[in-house]
């Protein structure tokens, strides 16, 4: 399942791709979103000799990514739907490989992978996307993933993944909370939290996607300098007391959402985590807002709340600088 917006740079090389599979696919679903460049020409033209049915609609307006791929969800129809991003390239064995893990497991719900970094010319940066958003440490060690896991933070994207029927059918319809313009939740990261929340999600080591990094792109990676570069601007946004407080209640409300959907789903234990995961943002909103100092902080950090890794120490010690410089009473 594809979606597009003005990819004519780099689409070819991915429709060549998906056409080279081992495992070919039953069909293409492909959703454009109002191009105005030579996409749509490149998907007929590709339609004439893929192989498999190409199913091509044209939005009649600009949707945005999320409605746009909450659109092509819908119209899908496999068992198991494979998302691909127009700028990447998959591997041949990407499909086989993923189909493997769902024919092995009934339970699974959703399959992502690994993937390697490759720069505008096709260049190989000698990267993995683990690597560089810092999770693959914990994927490694953990191959079946939780729903609080995905509450936590993003652990995937949407090109890296393959969904079974079951999980798309209770992700929709996409819930307009995700489109915050600030603090969004996008359609794989809402898509892992029901996946978890009815059934197996299941992370894989092997990269089967070469993940092309540029400016454009809406959800990328960050470089070394670039990180190091967010890492500080994100230091000096807490150092100046700058508040996050609708950050925090916002993706609480999101995953107050996702909770209520695992609730009509009858999974009433995921349910209590993704509220688990919202109380907790409650409480970050508390600190970033003046409203509870360093006794709340140290209650979440000793019920574990914050999590375990790098991310979740940075976390603390960014709550502990907001409350310590909180007015006081």
């Amino acid at each position: 399942m594809l979606c597009t917006w003005n990819g004519e740079r780099w689409l070819a090389g991915l429709l060549a791709s998906v056409r080279d599979q081992t495992r070919a696919p039953d069909e293409l679903i492909v959703q454009d979103d109002c191009s105005d460049d030579a996409t749509v020409a490149l998907i007929e033209e590709f339609a004439g000799h893929a192989g498999f049915p190409v199913r091509l609609e044209r939005n009649p307006q600009r949707l945005g990514s999320t409605r746009n791929f909450g659109v092509a969800l819908a119209r899908a129809a496999g068992e198991i739907v494979a998302l691909a991003d127009q700028d990447d390239v998959w591997y041949p064995a990407k499909l086989a490989r993923l189909g493997e893990e769902f024919a092995a497991d009934p339970t699974v719900t959703m399959v992502f992978s690994d993937a390697d970094l490759i720069a505008e010319d096709d260049r190989s940066l000698g990267r993995r996307l683990w690597e560089t958003r810092m999770v693959g440490r914990a994927l490694r060690a953990n191959s079946v993933v939780s729903v609080r896991d995905f509450a936590r933070r993003p652990l995937t994207t949407g090109c890296t993944m393959a969904v079974r029927r079951r999980a798309i059918e209770a992700a929709l319809p996409l819930p307009d909370q995700l489109d915050h313009p600030d603090v969004p939740l996008r359609h794989d990261r809402w898509l892992s939290l029901v996946a978890a929340a009815v059934g197996t999600v299941r992370a894989t080591p092997e990269p089967l996607l070469a993940f092309r990094v540029h400016p454009s792109q809406e959800t990328g990676v960050l470089m070394d300098g670039e990180r190091r570069r967010a890492f500080g601007r994100a230091a000096r946004r807490v150092l100046a007391g700058t508040s996050t407080v609708e950050e925090h209640e916002v993706r609480a409300d999101q995953l107050d959402v996702a909770a209520g959907r695992a609730d009509e789903l009858g999974d009433f234990e995921s349910a209590r985590a993704l509220r688990g995961v919202a109380d907790h943002h409650r409480h970050r909103a508390a600190v970033s807002g003046g409203r509870a100092s360093f006794g709340a902080v140290a209650t979440e950090v000793r019920h574990r709340r914050y999590g375990s890794d790098r991310f979740a120490a940075a976390a603390v010690t960014a709550d502990l600088v907001r409350a310590a410089r909180a007015p006081k009473a």
